[in-house]
């Protein structure tokens, strides 16, 4: 698998354009030629180039005021028609909903899909906790496997070398990642229990328990999580999310999805 990613070609063009709508979208205010040709170690000819192709397309537009490019109405259009095929959000918007309204605390619906090459998970929906307290989950955020409730799920669905390279190149941190021991551990409560739970792993006062949300293959696709900050997560209290949360994931993944 890894001659093949090293034998793969790419074209330089295209990596340049991608880099160039990268840094409008994140830096997100708008960005003149020189600034978008520095950031990106561009020569000036091609940056302007590279703008303007992407300009007639209408991922960038260009303000006629400030002269400043940022994103276009295209990269909107097309964010909306990716979010709205997403099935699943549509399908679990009502059971974050409900678990929002029962817990009072922030619930997630996780993906899991391919960032350079490599699986992360992905929050894609959310449900806000209306506590002032609580939990803040950034749509779109890549999460790494081996110390979230929600990249456990999907590492523990996975054969011995796939889960061995998985762990080689994920991302998380190794002063996070769980001992093998204890890793493995709850490997074996998700796979049989339908639940994972993470106390402080990925972030200092933060606990998130999820479930996992199966095809029909036994694969994990994705998980509904709740994260409650730490002075609220009792063993009571996890375990009535526990209760709630896989019956929920377990009648999601009879859907057909």
């Amino acid at each position: 698998m890894e001659e093949t990613r090293r034998n793969a070609k790419s074209v330089q063009s295209v990596h340049r354009a991608l880099n160039i709508l990268e840094y409008l979208i994140f830096c997100g205010d708008g960005k003149k030629l020189a600034e978008v040709t520095e950031a990106c170690g561009l020569n000036k000819t091609t940056a302007y180039h590279l703008l303007k192709t992407l300009e007639s397309r209408g991922y960038v537009e260009q303000t006629p005021d400030t002269l400043k490019y940022k994103t276009g109405g295209r990269m909107f259009e097309l964010a909306m028609k990716a979010y709205q095929s997403v099935n699943l959000n549509i399908i679990c918007q009502p059971y974050l909903e409900r678990l929002q309204k029962q817990f009072d605390e922030t619930a997630g619906l996780y993906h899991y899909a391919k960032r350079n090459g490599y699986t992360q998970c992905i929050c894609t929906l959310v449900q806000e906790s209306a506590n002032p307290v609580r939990v803040l989950v950034e749509l779109g955020k890549w999460l790494p496997l081996a110390c979230t409730a929600a990249g456990k799920i999907y590492l523990s669905c996975l054969e011995p070398e796939a889960f061995q390279e998985a762990l080689a190149y994920d991302v998380c941190p190794k002063e996070k990642r769980p001992k093998e021991e204890r890793l493995e551990e709850q490997m074996e409560t998700v796979r049989r229990k339908h639940y994972c739970l993470e106390a402080e792993e990925h972030e200092v006062g933060i606990v998130n328990v999820a479930a996992p949300i199966y095809k029909y293959t036994g694969r994990a696709i994705a998980s509904i999580c709740i994260s409650v900050p730490v002075q609220r997560a009792s063993k009571e209290r996890l375990k009535e999310m526990v209760q709630a949360l896989v019956p929920i994931g377990d009648e999601i993944s009879r859907m057909p999805l």
